[in-house]
């Protein structure tokens, strides 16, 4: 398991791709139609909504069922299960400033499920918000990841080898509290698995 540390706290906090300010489906629709994806995948409750509301289908959603830590409206929540009835649901344990083995492996699973052209739900028990990073090591290049940056807007990263090598970077810099979370990221960032 993996654990942020105040530094990367700090660096995280600034958008890790492309910002497009604003609120609601106009961003969304903003960096969608300036983008050519491989795989879409999506993190974060909000962003999954107004994303699903713009019409376009993420290959993968990441939810955690709460917003900047407070649960989401039940409206939304119900919308987000309305639209997203037949994607595969995958659960994964992840809390908050964490990355699990668990996480990574179901976020592995469910990129292997898309890559076969299925969709799939992650449902995070703890908070979704780091699933960026793995996300961003394991997707194929050309893959796209939105995720929402609070009251800014929406951040694209559009995945070459030098942005996951980014990540990557920050992920080495993460304290590692036991298992094998980073040499398994390692091997995936590295072409050895998959």
């Amino acid at each position: 398991m993996l654990k942020l540390t105040d530094e990367l706290r700090k660096i995280l906090a600034e958008p890790q791709g492309k910002l497009y300010e604003g609120e609601g489906i106009e961003p969304i629709m903003r960096a969608l139609s300036e983008a050519n994806f491989v795989i879409l995948a999506c993190v974060g409750d909000i962003v999954t909504y107004y994303t699903l509301k713009s019409k376009f289908k993420p290959d993968i959603v990441v939810i955690d069922g709460r917003s900047v830590r407070k649960y989401i409206n039940s409206n939304i929540k119900a919308e987000i299960e309305r639209m997203t009835l037949s994607y595969t649901l995958i659960k994964a344990k992840n809390p908050a400033s964490h990355i699990t083995e668990d996480l990574v492996e179901k976020l592995f699973k469910a990129i292997e499920l898309a890559k076969s052209g299925n969709k799939v739900k992650v449902f995070v028990d703890g908070e979704e918000d780091l699933a960026v990073m793995p996300l961003a090591i394991m997707l194929p290049k050309g893959s796209l990841i939105v995720y929402g940056q609070p009251k800014r807007g929406v951040v694209a990263i559009t995945l070459s080898r030098e942005k996951k090598s980014e990540i990557f970077d920050l992920v080495k810099r993460m304290e590692v509290l036991g298992g094998d979370t980073l040499d398994k990221l390692r091997r995936w960032f590295n072409g050895d698995v998959g």
